[in-house]
């Protein structure tokens, strides 16, 4: 009975604005055969949706009235950006509520993102004249910069501009400051949050492998090296370290545990008055998902599994029966019904595909033959699923998922939770010195299994046929007793995904690799453009010719970046530049300032280009093993390299 009101929340966002019509259309005949089949409770679930994409998605459109190379003024207390409007600023065409993300980068090369500023445009006088009720205070801390560009948000664009309309952000601006001071810079209200990973970093970051236990509790890991990171995601392990619906799952056997125990030791006259088990887990385990929802900053993963796992406890005391494929999908449309946006995110389509095949695959069996097909099979349709977003993965990643996950839910996560209460409650980390010192022996494990065994890498596809064919596979194996028909269906679909290794696959048509700090262009086997011939003729270091593309402005960085100086870039009218190292922060910040794109390839690693059917495909050593919800600088500015040389004007 909800589909139609997920149709309404999902139509809202994916029919394009010239078929609105038939969208109106749609919820007219919807509306009438509800009220015709006398069915009230589906129709008043559609009118709320209806009244959700009212609210969320059809305000009046506001036009973004800041250009580059304007001069602004941020309050990072207030969150606000106060800009001097111009002679033709129009107030009528102005909303209160612009909000946009910010972007800039430190002295030294690092990138910072903020979200949820305030436009407040002032005049001559210094009056504001959009926002009166955000004034500044007589004392606020003002930081001057200029706009170097502005990205708008487009539902239908590229991924960072789908990725501003799904946050409702009117558009990222792009600053460079006159004067950095990162203590004032990031000068905020200290939240409760905060205080409590600042307390466990304290205590706890002097151990060895505090980082990992971190990521697995919180989903921080910026104190993870390269190394960390490249085995994480060999291993197929990123799952396990980005808080997600796997973690909230853990929350809630922790939670029914501690229900338990309550309810074992509850008055009888309590007992007796009507009150339920279910009654004592809704009480206990629904405020604990949502806890730690909070302290993990609201990740949207946690709060998608938090809504499912509190509308099926909600479920079960009432005693309704209902199927959990009913309880699902009722979670799906309670999470859209709040951001009908959500319906653009792929990792929302993972969570609940994921949770859909789950409980496809559940079986009353427990044997440990079993559960091993289970675990098998989700690897597998997983794989499928995030193809596109990693390109490799290790050949034990499923045995070592099946090892991991469950002592990672039965011995690690409750013991790192419990000595994290330590820290905060006793301010002492005996329990933890104790889990570390196992962690220690436990990763030299799985950096034997990282760096000994072999790979798999994942093909590229030309075209959506290899996709659509796994995915009916996938559909059919599901649908047809899945632990009967899984060896067939798996057989095939890991053939096709790995038929570039079991065959032999392509190799790349053109490669730049970083030897010993100098760029090679590789055309197949053969060197045929190095920096260092160059000299100081950037003209040389061209490679617009090799990219099959009728585009120019490509180059290579010549071996002193230094050289790359303003009339140089303007004069060769360079577009994008490979860079051989990071942290040439002088040269990132002229490049920034005059529009060049840039990436780096750094040394030892490679950028392969893939000609296939008139389009393009890229791969990046370093992202190889990228997963999309640890997606570094360097991996999306691939991504949009890839998108620039694959756009064909109409």
């Amino acid at each position: 009975m909800l589909l139609s009101s997920l149709s309404i929340l999902m139509g809202a966002i994916l029919v394009p604005s010239h078929y609105l019509w038939l969208y109106s259309t749609h919820i007219i005949l919807v509306c009438l055969y509800l009220i015709w089949s006398k069915r009230l409770i589906v129709l008043f679930l559609t009118l709320l949706s209806f009244i959700s994409v009212l609210f969320n998605e059809f305000s009046a459109v506001t036009m973004l009235t800041v250009s580059a190379g304007d001069e602004v003024s941020i309050d990072f207390e207030k969150k606000s950006v106060l800009i001097e409007r111009a002679s033709s600023f129009d107030e009528a065409a102005f909303s209160r509520n612009q909000r946009v993300q910010i972007m800039y980068f430190s002295e030294d090369g690092s990138r910072f993102v903020q979200e949820d500023f305030t436009l407040i445009f002032y005049d001559s006088n210094g009056a504001s004249v959009a926002s009166r009720d955000n004034a500044q205070k007589p004392n606020a801390i003002l930081h001057q910069g200029v706009v170097t560009g502005v990205v708008l948000a487009d539902k239908t664009g590229p991924w960072w501009q789908r990725n501003l309309y799904i946050q409702r952000q009117l558009a990222q601006l792009n600053l460079r400051f006159e004067h950095y001071d990162p203590q004032r810079f990031h000068q905020a209200d200290v939240s409760l949050r905060d205080q409590i990973l600042f307390k466990l970093d304290h205590h706890l970051e002097r151990f060895d492998y505090w980082r990992f236990t971190k990521a697995l509790l919180l989903g921080k890991d910026d104190l993870w090296s390269q190394r960390d990171t490249w085995i994480v995601r060999t291993l197929g392990l990123a799952h396990l370290f980005v808080v997600s619906g796997l973690h909230t799952g853990f929350m809630f056997i922790i939670g029914r545990m501690l229900s338990r125990i309550v309810w074992q030791i509850m008055p009888r006259n309590i007992l007796l008055s009507g009150v339920t088990r279910w009654h004592c887990d809704a009480v206990i385990v629904i405020p604990l998902l949502f806890a730690y929802a909070y302290v993990t900053s609201w990740g949207e993963p946690v709060v998608r599994a938090s809504i499912m796992l509190s509308v099926y406890l909600c479920a079960r005391m009432l005693a309704l029966k209902v199927s959990p494929y009913s309880i699902i999908t009722f979670a799906l449309w309670l999470v859209l019904l709040f951001d009908p946006r959500a319906v653009l995110s792929p990792g929302l389509w993972l969570s609940f595909s994921m949770v859909y095949l789950l409980i496809g695959f559940c079986q009353t069996s427990t044997k440990l033959l079993r559960l091993l097909a289970v675990q098998v099979m989700l690897s597998t349709a997983s794989m499928v699923l995030i193809l596109g977003w990693q390109e490799v993965i290790s050949s034990v990643s499923i045995f070592v998922n099946i090892l991991l996950i469950p002592l990672a839910g039965v011995v690690w996560f409750p013991w790192g939770l419990l000595s994290c209460a330590e820290v905060l409650l006793l301010g002492s980390s005996y329990s933890y010195a104790l889990l570390d010192t196992g962690l220690g022996y436990l990763m030299l494990g799985i950096e034997w299994v990282a760096f000994s065994l072999p790979v798999l890498s994942f093909d590229t596809f030309s075209s959506n046929l290899p996709r659509w064919i796994m995915l009916s596979l996938l559909i059919a194996w599901v649908y047809q007793s899945p632990l009967k028909r899984g060896v067939i269906a798996a057989t095939s679909i890991w053939a096709i995904l790995f038929s570039s290794t079991f065959f032999n696959g392509f190799e790349a048509d053109v490669t730049i690799v970083n030897n010993h700090h100098s760029l090679v262009l590789m055309d197949q086997e053969t060197p045929v453009l190095v920096d260092t011939w160059a000299g100081s003729d950037l003209s040389k270091l061209r490679f617009d010719s090799y990219l099959n593309r009728a585009q120019d402005g490509y180059f290579l960085s010549p071996k002193p970046a230094a050289e790359l100086t303003p009339h140089a870039l303007l004069h060769h009218d360079v577009k994008w530049v490979v860079l051989h190292q990071e942290g040439l922060s002088k040269t990132e910040i002229i490049l920034d300032a005059l529009g060049v794109n840039w990436l780096v390839v750094p040394a030892g690693e490679s950028l392969a280009f893939y000609f296939h059917d008139g389009s393009v495909s890229l791969r990046h050593s370093l992202c190889i093993y990228d997963f999309f919800l640890l997606k570094s600088d360097t991996c999306k500015r691939v991504e949009k390299l890839e998108s620039v040389l694959n756009y064909k004007q109409i």
